[in-house]
């Protein structure tokens, strides 16, 4: 199964200047990140890659870059998402996890999408996801988180099935 995992604003903003637009004031996100993907195989851009840092412990890493790059321990480089969906080690679950050009490349190829819905709007977001075309997707669970603490945003955790 391959699998978008995203987290958007209200606008569907997803970053600003190749950073999340909470800037880690939501660490469910994170955690829930760290859950669905762990065992699997990533799939992001170089922009993506970069803003992490690093490869992520537990999880395949392969990022989609045409550009020139240095090796990287843990991380594969390849040049178009055919081929990170081929390099993909068997038994692994494939996750889709960015940025925009990536998640608009994967959206006809995947079969669900797991989204954090940000209960938010950020003006100064400059990277968006597509829109959900509720012909195409249906929702097929939804968890609502209010603002406590540590998160300082109402967000929930929603799946989405292709129809």
């Amino acid at each position: 199964m391959k699998t978008i995992v995203v987290a958007y604003d209200k606008n569907y903003g997803i970053g600003a200047q190749n950073d999340l637009l909470w800037h880690r004031d939501l660490p469910s996100d994170l955690k829930h990140f760290r859950e669905v993907t762990t065992g699997g195989a990533i799939i992001m851009g170089r922009n993506t890659f970069d803003s992490i840092g690093r490869a992520l412990p537990n999880r395949q890493n392969i990022v989609i870059t045409r550009g020139p790059h240095e090796p990287v321990d843990d991380v594969m480089f390849v040049d178009s998402l055919d081929a990170a969906y081929a390099a993909v080690e068997p038994g692994r679950e494939i996750y889709v996890i960015g940025g925009g050009q990536i998640y608009t490349l994967a959206m006809d190829t995947i079969d669900q999408i797991i989204a954090t819905e940000v209960d938010a709007v950020f003006d100064n977001a400059d990277i968006f996801f597509p829109a959900i075309d509720k012909t195409k997707w249906q929702e097929k669970d939804r968890v609502h988180h209010d603002v406590d603490e540590r998160n300082l945003y109402n967000y929930d955790f929603v799946t989405y099935a292709r129809r």
